[in-house]
């Protein structure tokens, strides 16, 4: 079991947000595209990309997913529909775990973190935000993936 931290910030700004339902497949289109957005626009990611899962619907063959992703980018600009700009993003008390290894596994460090909120008697109060701070690169295994996860949670204590 990874460590878990309490009292943990996330904090990004200028923040290119894109939610909606969409497949798994789906997901991978809107990723490719959000990047190619960035290089049209001359824009340079200024931190890790974070996806947040607030809902998964089963419909049909493929389940559909209620997803956040958010792009920090280098400079404040207007962007065009889909996409909102967040000047910023503050995701405040959370606890945090770091994920090294494969991203199939990240669901073993999420249970986990879930497991630690109701062992303290905590309460959630946000989806897992994911952090992507290390892709692996092409060739590398995925042992080489990093990503911090954070669950925002109740400061009161109830």
């Amino acid at each position: 079991m990874c460590e878990i931290k309490e009292g943990q910030e996330l904090w990004l700004e200028n923040v290119l947000s894109l939610r909606k339902k969409m497949t798994q497949t789906e997901l991978q289109q809107e990723m490719t595209q959000i990047g190619n957005f960035i290089q049209q626009n001359n824009l340079i990611k200024s931190g890790p990309v974070v996806s947040a899962t607030f809902c998964i619907e089963q419909n049909g063959t493929s389940p559909l997913l209620d997803m956040e992703i958010l792009v920090p980018l280098d400079k404040d600009i207007p962007l065009p529909e889909p996409y909102r700009m967040k000047k910023i993003f503050h995701l405040k008390n959370a606890i945090y775990a770091r994920h090294e290894g494969n991203p199939q596994l990240l669901q073993n460090t999420l249970n986990g973190m879930v497991q630690y909120i109701q062992n303290n008697k905590l309460q959630q109060i946000t989806p897992a935000y994911n952090a992507t701070v290390n892709e692996p690169k092409p060739g590398e295994g995925l042992d080489k993936l990093i990503i911090d996860a954070y669950i925002g949670v109740n400061p009161s204590i109830l």
